[in-house]
């Protein structure tokens, strides 16, 4: 099968660090309107909580997560980073987000015609674009005052500085078969997703801290396309970190040529794996595989909060 037969299907989710898991949470519940669709562990470091959120469903593309660090220093960024995310919301709704984002006392950092940027409680930087499009009705988050008409779509965009611009772009090319122009890959089943590549100008290492992105995940719809992809990689010398069942997906672990971390995950089982979809996000969900642990990791994190 050839590389443009098995497209990447689209954002997954991405993964940044937190300094503060309830502040984290009032503001990606209470104030951008998103669903806790799972209280978790960091599965690479058991004494580490793992939130998620997205729509109702957390269907892939609307899922942000985020490790809490209360230890972390500031990030520093310089050379290679993932340094912004771009949320869809719906044609005409910038007024009421302006307005929603100004009441919560939110730092607005941008406003135009087309967009509004902002910083999380970490600094992470978030911009709302509108596109014509809505959330759909069965995936509208129900705990939130805001409407579904104005809601989060899901994940538009993501914003990589790289250290080595040509070499990263022949990976997103040839390894993840996405389209390629004016330095933003696109999958080609949804060219509206874009992952724009810049350019880095200083030789400095940078640091992951508070408000950094780890990685972003991009989904495909099964684990073979993972094997297909995995053999990319290699053929390609690309650095293949681990592949690996999470329970909720199925997940490869590559570093592209800058260093940064791309994770490719299955869009199946999900998120209801262990929890019904109407009770999504209100336990502290472990997969099987980690449930012989649940004493050990919920005392651990528990003690931290104390």
């Amino acid at each position: 099968m050839e590389v443009g037969a098995y497209m990447i299907s689209g954002f997954h989710h991405l993964t940044a660090i937190t300094k503060d898991a309830e502040k984290n949470k009032i503001f990606y519940t209470d104030i951008l309107g998103l669903r806790l669709v799972k209280q978790t562990v960091n599965q690479d470091n058991l004494t580490d909580p793992h939130l998620f959120y997205g729509d109702y469903k957390g269907t892939p593309g609307t899922i942000l997560t985020f490790f809490e660090l209360p230890r972390v220093g500031q990030r520093q960024e310089e050379d290679s980073y993932i340094h912004e995310v771009l949320l869809k919301i719906p044609q005409g709704s910038l007024p009421f987000w302006r307005n929603r984002l100004t009441a919560g006392a939110v730092r607005l950092i941008g406003n135009d015609e087309a967009s509004c940027t902002f910083l999380d409680p970490d600094d992470m930087k978030i911009s709302l674009v509108e596109m014509p499009e809505m959330i759909a009705p069965d995936q509208a988050t129900r705990h939130s005052d805001v409407p579904a008409e104005y809601q989060i779509i899901g994940i538009q965009g993501i914003h990589y500085t790289v250290s080595d611009l040509e070499k990263t772009e022949a990976f997103f090319r040839d390894v993840l078969g996405m389209k390629v122009t004016n330095h933003i890959a696109h999958p080609t089943p949804f060219p509206d997703e874009e992952s724009r590549l810049i350019q880095s100008t200083s030789l400095k290492p940078t640091r992951l801290g508070k408000g950094a992105i780890d990685h972003i995940a991009y989904s495909v719809p099964e684990r073979k396309v993972l094997d297909l992809i995995l053999d990319k990689a290699k053929d390609s010398q690309i650095t293949v970190e681990k592949i690996i069942d999470r329970g909720y997906f199925q997940s490869l672990y590559l570093r592209e040529p800058s260093g940064l971390r791309i994770e490719i995950a299955t869009e199946h089982p999900g998120f209801t794996l262990d929890e019904p979809l109407e009770k999504l996000g209100e336990s502290f969900a472990l997969p099987d595989f980690l449930e012989t642990k649940r004493k050990a990791i919920e005392d651990t994190i528990l003690n931290r909060k104390k």
